[in-house]
């Protein structure tokens, strides 16, 4: 009988923990996050679809999910550094860039304006016309030098 008593109480010792295992808890916390906002230059968002944040150096994602539906990633880093966030939609889009937060999750440099996000593009066309305004310029003067010869 004792026996019995001890395995009876060894086992309401023990059924608690198999049980509280699948007990999901919750904490709720007032943390700084960085909240980055993703739009199409015609001011449509670019909600629902999938992202992955990096740490700088690290190939492992510090975070995946998906924008929410005003086109969000919200996320709270673990600290300060460089951080990269990846972007992919079904269609095709997406973008690449990164930006620094400093210890409290503050964003430095994170918006660029219009001639920093194209400058290249804007170097290019100017050096394709720089080129062949030249062209041209060389072109006419050895046409106007050929026609002074009869």
């Amino acid at each position: 009988m004792r026996s019995c008593l001890v395995v009876a109480l060894v086992l309401c010792a023990w059924l608690p923990g198999p049980v509280r295992a699948h007990d999901l808890q919750h904490s709720i916390d007032e943390a700084t996050a960085v909240s980055v906002r993703l739009f199409f230059a015609d001011g449509r968002d670019f909600g629902l679809e999938s992202y992955e944040i990096y740490r700088a150096g690290e190939e492992m994602p510090f975070q995946v999910g998906r924008t929410d539906v005003r086109g969000r990633v919200v996320f709270l880093p673990d600290r300060a550094g460089t951080w990269r966030i990846k972007l992919f939609s079904q269609d095709g889009h997406g973008g690449d860039f990164s930006f620094i937060t400093g210890a409290r999750g503050d964003v430095q440099g994170g918006s660029k304006s219009f001639l920093e996000r194209h400058l290249r593009i804007i170097a290019g066309v100017s050096l394709i016309f720089g080129v062949f305004g030249l062209i041209s310029l060389f072109a006419r003067r050895g046409g106007e030098a050929g026609d002074a010869h009869p």
